[in-house]
């Protein structure tokens, strides 16, 4: 397809990732001033280089202390880190495209006739992928693209393969996956100092990414540790009360507390905002997956309904089964498989369910 002018220019401009005007309600402007330049009237938040890194330990009060700024840097990495599909499939995105310095896509050979009536029509020739590009493609079919590649062959050598043998990344809840994801991709100092691992750390120094632990959980854990801390001993210790909602000290000697638990503070601050947000995605992620197990329930009662005939199935309809077509009546108050021939449960609600495949009733009322 060929772009619009104003379409080719902001390609040309590098926002190559960016849809075409005419599916966007308003037309993308092309930004002024630098890559990293913080727009007139915006408040200044925490420009980070590539990769975060340089400089010495961080401070109470040092810009990627703060949740919002930390925030901002890792979710922007894992965001530019995404497939696009609407602009990946467009047709010079294609043609740019590159997998170690060779072209992925080529044009297709074509006949002069042929060749002639697409120049004619002004379409674009069609593409085919390169060698290179079906290599690509393959990496790309592999669930985390050619990292997880290198865990699946057991990396490169003993040690690698005995830590991607107790890697449980894999194995955490979805919502605590992505919730890890979204942390990664800061590599600059920590509160200890210059990060010399190259690992993804917060900025008080915990590995984002663990292959036995579990961000997700371990900031609840600081959350809880440092406010009965703050509320506890330290309250105690300075004469003051500790306010978890303000994360701030109060009373008497409040701003001595204050300036004496700025780091403390600080932490406190980060964890808490991190706890709130691992709940909201939780709860996001537990209710999407409840509406898709209704959907789906629905859609099995409805094709269910659809495919039963009494004189064919018997009775009582025991809905589908876990090949998708309708179960018939066993005559002893069950369903059986029309594949298989094995039990079908008739209380899950959810669109009936094989017994081996999650119904509710125990397998041992069958034989009883």
């Amino acid at each position: 397809m060929v772009l619009s002018p104003y379409d080719q220019s902001v390609y040309d401009a590098g926002y190559k990732y960016i849809p075409q005007s005419q599916y966007l309600l308003n037309p993308f402007q092309i930004p002024g001033g630098s890559e990293n330049e913080v727009p007139s009237g915006l408040p200044a938040i925490y420009q980070a280089g590539d990769s975060g890194g340089g400089g010495g330990a961080l401070q109470a009060g040092s810009p990627m202390t703060d949740y919002n700024n930390f925030y901002k840097y890792t979710s922007d990495k894992y965001f530019n880190n995404q497939a696009t599909p609407n602009v990946d499939d467009l047709y010079q995105s294609k043609v740019d495209k590159t997998f170690m310095g060779m072209p992925s896509y080529r044009q297709q050979e074509l006949t002069g006739p042929d060749m002639g009536e697409y120049i004619g029509s002004g379409t674009d020739i069609p593409l085919e992928q390169t060698m290179a590009g079906r290599i690509q493609s393959g990496i790309g079919t592999v669930k985390g693209g050619i990292q997880n590649l290198m865990g699946k062959v057991g990396g490169l050598g003993p040690v690698s393969f005995l830590m991607n043998k107790m890697d449980k990344f894999g194995s955490l809840p979805l919502a605590d996956q992505e919730f890890i994801k979204m942390n990664m991709g800061y590599t600059g100092p920590t509160v200890f100092g210059e990060n010399t691992t190259g690992n993804s750390k917060d900025p008080f120094g915990l590995n984002t990414r663990s292959a036995l632990g579990n961000y997700a959980e371990r900031v609840g854990v600081e959350y809880d540790k440092l406010g009965n801390m703050l509320g506890g001993k330290m309250s105690e210790k300075y004469g003051v009360e500790f306010d978890p909602e303000t994360g701030t000290f109060i009373g008497k000697n409040a701003a001595y507390a204050n300036k004496m638990n700025k780091m403390n503070l600080a932490k406190y601050n980060f964890y808490k905002q991190q706890t709130l947000r691992r709940d909201l995605d939780r709860k996001t992620a537990e209710r999407n997956a409840r509406i898709e197990a209704e959907r789906k329930a629905a859609a099995s009662r409805a094709e269910s309904a659809r495919q039963y005939d009494s004189n064919v199935h018997g009775p009582t309809n025991y809905g589908l089964g876990s090949d998708g077509q309708q179960s018939y009546d066993s005559g002893q108050g069950f369903g059986t498989n029309a594949t298989t021939g094995g039990p079908v449960s008739n209380k899950t609600g959810r669109g009936r369910t094989d017994y081996m495949d999650g119904g509710l009733a125990d397998m041992l009322e069958i034989y009883d």
